[in-house]
């Protein structure tokens, strides 16, 4: 019987692809002043612009409970099957001490918590991955050693049309000594040990496009065994178009994945409508 994988759903895989691939997902929430919303299951992406276009109070995000956890992990548990629980990066939310505390409760499964130190398309990716080498019968220990290969390869780069729901969520990490400048420079993101940080600082957002597709083909060595996620909030057209830069500058070579997604409403709140970003990680 396959190792059972267990994320939570800033993942951003879309609930049908992930019960088709036996994937469990908890999900995190979403709140608009006293309403909470599961992610995906209560409130979906059109139902979320709609309300950040309409609600006077700016939504928040909080992390599932350790209840949630013990929900997802006792089914798979009572199959006896191994899980890997892989998260959000623990820099980024506490979801991870609800998945461990969780885990305490049944002392007797063999469960392991994975920090992923990424988030969203990024997690997905290392989620699917995981997924794909259970199904071929792979051992925890070698899913592991491919996460980690992942972690230390996996690189995020995003430009965001607006960093005050960064800010104003508390996700800026070290990306905090551009704020003082915003009005003035259009700061290319990187996700760097879990974390959300500045590399490149340019004058337009045209431009930042520019450095971000620069800096995501300098990050893999062999780009026919990188895969490239392109991922936006509410601005498809724009994702579209990235994309296609990265079909034009790999100039012929076909990588192992080249594809775009729509972050779900908990990534939309910290990122806010009109960014773009793109995940890249190269494989071995």
């Amino acid at each position: 019987m396959s190792i059972a994988i267990v994320t939570d759903s800033t993942s951003d895989i879309e609930p049908g692809r992930a019960q088709a691939l036996g994937i469990t997902v908890v999900p995190l929430f979403v709140v608009f002043g006293e309403r909470s919303y599961r992610d995906y299951i209560d409130l979906s992406r059109e139902e979320f612009f709609k309300k950040l276009a309409t609600e006077k109070t700016l939504p928040i995000t909080s992390q599932p409970t350790a209840q949630m956890f013990e929900e997802a992990f006792a089914p798979l548990v009572a199959d006896g099957r191994e899980i890997l629980c892989i998260t959000i990066s623990s820099k980024l939310s506490g979801t991870i001490n609800a998945a461990r505390a969780a885990a305490q409760h049944f002392p007797g499964a063999n469960i392991e918590i994975y920090d992923s130190q990424t988030a969203a398309g990024g997690l997905g990716m290392m989620a699917l991955r995981a997924s794909e080498l259970a199904q071929q019968g792979k051992g925890r220990d070698e899913i592991v050693a491919a996460l980690d290969h992942e972690r230390v390869t996996q690189r995020l780069y995003a430009c965001i049309a607006d960093l005050s729901h960064l800010q104003r969520t508390g996700r800026i990490g070290k990306a905090q000594a551009v704020l003082g400048t915003l009005m003035k420079i259009v700061p290319v993101l990187v996700l760097r040990d879990g974390e959300v940080a500045a590399e490149a600082q340019v004058r337009t957002f045209a431009r930042a496009q520019e450095a971000m597709l620069d800096l995501a083909l300098k990050a893999v060595s062999d780009p026919a065994k990188a895969r490239f996620l392109v991922m936006h909030t509410n601005a498809p057209a724009l994702a579209q178009a990235v994309l296609e830069k990265v079909r034009t500058r790999l100039d012929g070579v076909v990588p192992k994945l080249l594809d775009s997604i729509e972050a779900g409403p908990v990534i939309a709140t910290h990122g806010g409508p009109g960014a773009v970003g793109i995940f890249v990680a190269q494989d071995p």
